[in-house]
């Protein structure tokens, strides 16, 4: 039986579902675990709210406790969290569904910070340019469109649709 955690983060792996989605990017600590080693993720929530979470589930096999050290927010979550691992691919320890990094946390900060500036930019762009192209194409679907004479519908009673019909029926 997988754990809460495990069911959510193996969603957040995955950041092309998450393109468009807002979201806090966040770098966790643990105690436990040898300097320098952080585990970087994507939560709708804050990054203080997931290291709560890691240290309550019972199913988390990491030892020590859990603090959040930095939290970015970004409009696009997924473009955010995909780049980040492109930038840290060869900085990566563990398992590939834990996102344990070995990097200094100043330089982590660094990455994560302008890879979210550039994937919002990236964001907005896109918004940009899809709401002046929708709203170019319905301006054109309005001149295109043809004139239709809508002729008034008359709503005939039970009483005329049966009489109606009965006199269709005897003739």
């Amino acid at each position: 039986m997988m754990s809460s955690t495990a069911q959510q983060h193996g969603r957040y792996s995955e950041p092309k579902r998450l393109h468009g989605v807002p979201g806090n990017v966040y770098i966790l600590r643990n105690s436990g675990l040898k300097e320098g080693l952080l585990q970087i993720g994507l939560s709708r929530r804050s990054g203080w709210a997931k290291a709560l979470e890691l240290n309550r589930d019972k199913a988390n096999i990491i030892p020590g406790s859990f603090e959040c050290v930095f939290e970015i927010r970004a409009q696009d979550g997924g473009g955010a969290l995909e780049a980040i691992m492109l930038a840290l691919q060869n900085k990566r320890c563990g398992r590939r569904e834990q996102d344990f990094f070995e990097i200094e946390l100043h330089r982590a900060e660094a990455i994560i910070t302008q890879c979210v500036r550039e994937a919002d930019l990236k964001f907005q762009n896109r918004y940009r340019h899809e709401s002046a192209l929708r709203e170019y194409l319905e301006k054109e679907q309005a001149q295109n469109a043809p004139e239709e004479t809508i002729e008034p519908i008359v709503q005939e009673g039970i009483f005329k649709k049966a009489f109606s019909w009965m006199s269709k029926a005897i003739n």
